[in-house]
């Protein structure tokens, strides 16, 4: 197992076990553990990385415990770890901000900024050091149910931890504003049905892949002389956690393709789209030559999107298909993607996104 497959099982295990992961609990970890790349399928994310601004964009990767587990190994002596929800004796620094006022200002933000939830947690770590030497704290980690945008964008759970967040302590104080110095760097973990993943890649900030057309008017690399748009298809996509995979529809050329999302193979780090006719149409040869090509294209852009929200930037990095915590209603499976993220900013207020 690559040493990033062991931390994306870490970070699926923590989140499948996580009381916010609503629906994905439960997860058969002896299954999973049997994968070679550190998840598996369990049945019964315009594209072009973020400019480096400073440090390696690899996250730090630790494993994410639940909260449960991390009060009771916590040594009397270390930081404490608060949210709104619970707040614990918070450490101060000695400018009189506290890990439980940057606690409840995230989660503030966060309602402000959601069109609809049913729950938003935010436990933040810091020591009193830290706060007044280093005006930084970390890990924090945002947890939430039932998120919706303005513009749509939904999913059933999220759970998302950066290490280590470097703030402006006088906005904190002054202005009860956070704002971030340095980008923050983690990973996130989000579980969508299949409205949720409609909702995704039909998102007005989801721009498809553009497809190179011959000078002949056909699909194709060579001799190219323009590209085709590829618009993806709002109804119709169903998760089947008996395959693994999930399935949507696309419009190309004039005629309608089947896409089916899958985990590549066990030691790759690859999601792979293969994509077929849905209909039958001639001459043969086009159409087959034409279905590989949108599968390259449509693998690629998945594997390579960087889809910003206002700041916030999030990268593919694996995902699992499941059932579990459905009480196996195969309508309700999900699809649980594991993200690389980035935040350089928080979102504005007045920016629907």
């Amino acid at each position: 197992m690559t040493p990033s497959r062991a931390v994306v099982l870490s970070l699926l295990a923590s989140s499948a076990t996580s009381p916010s992961m609503v629906g994905v609990s439960g997860f058969d970890m002896q299954m999973m553990s049997t994968r070679p790349r550190g998840i598996g399928n369990s049945s019964g994310s315009s594209s072009g990385r973020p400019a480096n601004n400073g440090g390696d964009e690899t996250p730090n990767q630790q494993r994410i415990q639940p909260p449960s587990v991390a009060r009771r190994r916590r040594p009397a002596n270390s930081p404490s770890s608060t949210s709104v929800a619970s707040e614990r004796q918070p450490s101060a620094g000695g400018n009189g901000v506290t890990s439980s006022l940057i606690s409840k200002l995230a989660v503030i933000a966060l309602k402000l900024r959601l069109a609809a939830q049913t729950g938003v947690k935010c436990d933040v770590t810091a020591s009193s050091s830290d706060l007044l030497l280093k005006q930084q704290v970390g890990p924090v980690t945002v947890k939430g149910r039932g998120w919706a945008s303005q513009l749509g964008l939904t999913c059933r759970a999220i759970e998302a931890t950066v290490q280590q967040c470097d703030l402006d302590m006088s906005a904190v104080i002054t202005r009860q504003k956070l704002i971030l110095t340095t980008p923050a760097k983690g990973n996130a973990m989000i579980a969508m049905n299949g409205q949720d993943f409609s909702s995704f890649i039909n998102h007005p900030l989801m721009k498809p892949p553009q497809v190179p057309v011959r000078a002949d008017g056909q699909s194709g690399e060579a001799a190219t002389t323009g590209v085709s748009n590829i618009a993806f298809v709002k109804e119709g996509v169903k998760i089947d956690a008996t395959t693994g995979s999930v399935m949507f529809y696309l419009q190309y050329d004039g005629h309608k393709y089947r896409c089916d999302l899958r985990r590549g193979p066990d030691e790759s780090a690859r999601a792979i789209i293969d994509v077929s006719p849905s209909e039958v149409f001639s001459p043969a040869d086009i159409r087959d030559e034409t279905s590989r090509l949108l599968t390259d294209t449509l693998s690629d852009f998945f594997n390579d999107l960087v889809f910003e929200l206002d700041g916030t930037f999030l990268s593919f990095r694996d995902m699992m298909v499941t059932n579990k915590g459905s009480g196996g209603d195969t309508a309700a499976a999900s699809v649980m993607l594991a993200l690389d993220i980035t935040v350089r900013k928080f979102p504005s207020p007045g920016l629907a996104f």
